[in-house]
């Protein structure tokens, strides 16, 4: 019987990969913030506490926390990151809000005041300098030691942690007890596991190909579970949910078979080769490094974005990643099903259309934007040595 008696707020909680780790671990989330709604009903269909708004946090006042006043023991979250990734470096813009929304974070803690203080996000945070040239973090740190915190920060890679995945995020946590040891990384090396490789990741879900299946389909397993990390996955799951590949055209098809053979897209023959958008008679001599890039099965899998649907080409078949299968690559269960369609059009390019109905994140952007579930459980249980630390 888990123990519920920890209480942890979620901020910016997505899908609930922090939230559905914790939770693993008895703790009891008393209130999850997000402002997407395909996200929340994701969150509502996975999670214990079912105690979640759909809101913006910048719109919510301080009074609306402070009933949580004394009353939780964490207050966690990932404010969004796309200000900061390098993956969108080529589109940031100094005053994009989302660069401030860590201070949302910092507003509810002050409001709180919570023992422990967890924050993620992507490995850049650590590097990233306001207008003013000083470094966020320091804002970060200063405010919370203001408050009373005592914080240790650090990038740390999920796949030194038994996670099949290459992904680098910043962490930081923070407690009200001064007298505490916080070193993050002293902490984890009790939690440090060797990850699978990709193929002993995902190699028991069925083979699936596209148009084989119509948007919502679920299937069964076609064979037994071959590993510890499968079974776990698997857990009590008796079938396989968001496992539709994307619909992609014969001619996309075929030029991943060659891919797969070849594995080379400097190779590839005129026929298979993108054209001059609005001209077809033309072949591009554009490049796009990052999409279609064949996985190695024998290798723990790259990390895993909010736009991963074009970026990697399945090992042996020949199509991108399902939903499904870069889930297991985060270590969400395959009980863990997605809500929202699964995918959408870029949002730039929704905005433009006026389809303002599928602005919201799509399967793999909950996907992408997710903590590991198997991560966010081990900064849990970090958490709960330090709340009992302060008893």
């Amino acid at each position: 019987m888990k123990d519920y008696s920890y209480k942890v707020i979620d901020l910016f909680a997505g899908a609930g990969g922090l939230s559905y780790g914790f939770e693993a671990k008895g703790f009891d989330v008393v209130l999850a913030l997000e402002k997407d709604s395909w996200a929340i009903e994701t969150y509502k269909a996975n999670h214990r506490n079912l105690n979640c708004l759909e809101a913006d946090i910048t719109k919510i006042p301080d009074e609306a926390f402070k009933e949580y006043n004394g009353k939780v023991d964490i207050v966690m979250g990932g404010p969004p990151c796309q200000g900061f990734s390098i993956a969108a470096s080529n589109r940031r813009k100094e005053g994009d809000e989302r660069n401030f929304l860590y201070r949302e974070f910092l507003r509810v803690v002050a409001v709180v005041k919570p023992k422990v203080v967890l924050l993620e996000n992507v490995k850049e945070f650590g590097k990233y300098h306001l207008p003013d040239g000083r470094l966020l973090i320091d804002d970060v740190v200063s405010t919370l030691d203001g408050l009373g915190y005592k914080c240790n920060f650090s990038v740390i890679d999920v796949k030194d942690y038994g996670i099949p995945q290459d992904r680098r995020r910043f962490f930081l946590i923070g407690v009200k007890d001064k007298s505490l040891d916080v070193n993050l990384m002293v902490m984890l090396k009790d939690y440090y596991s060797t990850a699978c490789n990709l193929r002993d990741a995902i190699s028991d879900l069925p083979i699936v190909m596209p148009y084989q299946y119509k948007e919502g389909d679920v299937m069964p397993y076609t064979q037994e579970p071959q590993n510890d990390y499968q079974r776990l996955m698997r857990g009590k799951s008796t079938q396989v949910n968001n496992h539709i590949p994307m619909q992609h055209t014969p001619k996309t098809v075929e030029k991943f078979r060659f891919l797969l053979n070849n594995g080379s897209k400097d190779d590839l023959p005129d026929n298979l080769r993108s054209v001059v958008r609005g001209d077809t008679t033309r072949i591009s001599d554009s490049k796009f490094s990052q999409n279609h890039r064949v996985m190695d099965a024998e290798k723990i899998a790259p990390t895993i974005t909010a736009s991963f649907y074009s970026s990697f080409i399945h090992p042996s078949q020949p199509r991108n990643l399902t939903v499904r299968e870069a889930a297991r690559i985060q270590t969400f269960p395959d009980t863990f099903v997605f809500h929202g369609k699964r995918t959408t059009l870029s949002k730039k390019l929704l905005s433009r259309k006026g389809i303002v109905e599928d602005l919201h994140l799509d399967q793999f952007n909950q996907v992408g934007n997710a903590v590991p579930p198997m991560m966010a459980s081990i900064m849990a249980d970090i958490c709960k040595k330090l709340l009992e630390g302060m008893k």
